[in-house]
This record gives structure tokens, sequence and C-alpha cells, in this order.
């Protein structure tokens, strides 16, 4: 039997923000280009001045976790299925067309995509950019690159089209959360036994962060692998902690002058990281400006976590609220 085509007015498009900005407006206006019919809702911290826009529902939700704004997003959704996009990013050409087509398969529970650059960015956002495309920083590395389709264990929330029944069947996001929501909802979409898919057609633009955004972002991202290894002790949130283990590892320079031979340990084990992260560095990236600028942004990108893992082992908290806008 056919299945019938979805019909892109049955689709909300939820889209979670601190405010109205410049980078939000960008979405909706290309939202509504794409998509006039479309509704979408906009879940703000605060709601000073609304503009005027067709199909667009901003709620004043205060400043709870983006997790929890989904949550509201979907349960004032009207429609049969969700689209959730990122304030700071803009769908590519037959995003929902692409994604709603896909979800027809019976296998399938949930869709997601390639993030492409935007067309314009600064030197460092470029490096974040280059550096969020290596394996040394993340696992998912393949959706920031146009790659074969395939089946995952989660998707990013920043670019996921699913049935709206399927999301609240599933529990909706862990509000409780402060990074790593995306994770746990996975786990839990999948026990479904359906299938979550990655497809290189469904396709949005995602503003990269700046380097000091970057640097909120994986500190807060190590604190949060604490709370995620409590909540579902899997083996991926496990090889978080190598982030750990090797600002642990820096740590113990001092002891190169009490015992000789964790001198030759430590040099050789640096000059092997350190050889992997100049390949990949320029494997990303050839100019040597840009090299030097993705080199510096990697080793932020693994030593920042390790530090918010250890600050929350030692039972300090971060000032998430403050620091990280996703929270």
């Amino acid at each position: 039997m056919v299945k019938k085509k979805i019909n892109l007015k049955d689709v909300t498009i939820v889209i979670p923000a601190k405010i109205i900005e410049n980078n939000l407006l960008k979405c909706l206006n290309v939202c509504n280009e794409k998509y006039p019919k479309t509704p979408k809702l906009v879940l703000l911290d605060r709601l000073e001045k609304k503009p005027v826009l067709k199909n667009v529902i901003f709620i004043k939700t205060g400043p709870v976790s983006i997790g929890k704004k989904r949550n509201i997003g979907v349960n004032n959704a009207k429609t049969s299925f969700i689209a959730f996009l990122d304030s700071d990013a803009y769908p590519d050409k037959n995003w929902l067309e692409n994604a709603t087509k896909l979800l027809k398969k019976d296998n399938v529970i949930a869709v997601g995509g390639t993030e492409l650059d935007f067309p314009s960015q600064t030197f460092f956002e470029e490096c974040v950019s280059k550096a969020s495309k290596s394996f040394l920083v993340t696992v998912l590395n393949f959706r920031k690159n146009v790659k074969k389709e395939k089946y995952c264990d989660y998707l990013p929330s920043c670019n996921l089209i699913l049935k709206k029944k399927s999301y609240i069947a599933s529990g909706g996001m862990n509000t409780n959360l402060k990074t790593g929501e995306d994770w746990d909802f996975g786990e839990r979409l999948k026990k479904s036994g359906k299938k979550i898919l990655y497809s290189p057609n469904v396709k949005i633009f995602h503003k990269s962060r700046n380097l000091k955004n970057f640097f909120k972002q994986r500190l807060v991202y190590g604190e949060g692998v604490i709370d995620l290894i409590k909540n579902k002790k899997k083996i991926f949130y496990f090889l978080s902690l190598i982030f750990l283990f090797f600002v642990i590892f820096i740590l113990t320079l001092p002891l190169i002058f009490i015992y000789p031979i964790w001198l030759k340990i430590y040099s050789n084990v640096l000059i092997f990281y350190f050889s992997i992260v100049i390949f990949e560095s320029f494997r990303l990236s050839r100019k040597p400006v840009l090299f030097f600028g993705t080199f510096f942004t990697i080793l932020i990108g693994n030593i920042t976590p390790g530090i918010g893992t250890l600050i929350k082992i030692l039972g300090f908290n971060l000032n998430t609220k403050k620091i990280y806008k996703n929270y």
C-alpha cells in the first residue's frame, strides 16, 4: 500500500530561543519563505515586543532548560508532526519534504540530517566548525558533512523531525539535564523498536559558535556527563570521560620531577596526541592561518570537557544559566 504524502500544514516547526534577535528572525523569515502554511512555535525566555509574522506563535516560557522549551512547544502544537530547529539555524531547500518522505518508512521513528555552515563566518566560527568535524571533538562529526544515509543512536534536536505521538510516548525531553538531553531522548525513542535515521538530504544551515561560546558549551558538556551516566550508564557516556582522564593526565606533570620514568611516558603520550591533532588540523584546514586556529580549537574541545567533569566530581557547580545559552 502506498502511503499518502504528508501535508506540510500538519507539521509544526518548534524553535527554542532566549530572545528575539537577528539569527532567530533570519530563521523565521526563511521558514516562512519556504513553508508559508506550516505553523511555527517559538519558545522564549522573555517576550518584550514580538514582530508580526504569519503562522508564527511566540510563547514566553521564562529561563527554563532547552528540553523544557521543546516539551512546551510539542504540548502546544496542534499538528501530527514536529520539526525541531534551532534559532541560529535555517532550513535548506526541501528540508521538510525530504524528512517527511523518510518518516513514511515503517521502521523509522525520527529523521535528521546534515548541518551546513553559514555562507559567511568569522575566522573563529570557521575554526570551531572545522574542529567540530573532527572525531577528536565529537563522534557525530558525520552530521557536519554530507555523508551517506545511516541509522543512528540519536541525532541532535537542532534538526530533528518526528511524529508528535512518538515524542509524547517516549516521555519527551528530560528537563533536568543541562546538556546531552538529545542523547537521553534518543535512548528512550529507540525503545519503540524503530530507528532514528540520518539523511544527507535533510539539510539545514547552522551557525557555528564563536570561540568563547564553544568554550562554554564544552565546559558545560563535561559537567553534564556525570548526570548522563547517573541517568543511563551507557558506554557512550563513559567514553566521554576520556576528556577527564586526559585532563588528569596533564595535571600529573609534576610527577616527572619525582619519577624519571614518568617523563618518558608523559612526553611520548603528548607527542602521540599532538601528532593526531596536527594531522586532523591539516586534514580539515589546509590554509596555514586556519590550520593554527583549528589546532587551538581542537585543544579547547578536548580539554574543557574534562575540566567541567572534574569541577563536578570535586563538588562544585557551574552557574549554567549564566554561562550557557541552552539552559
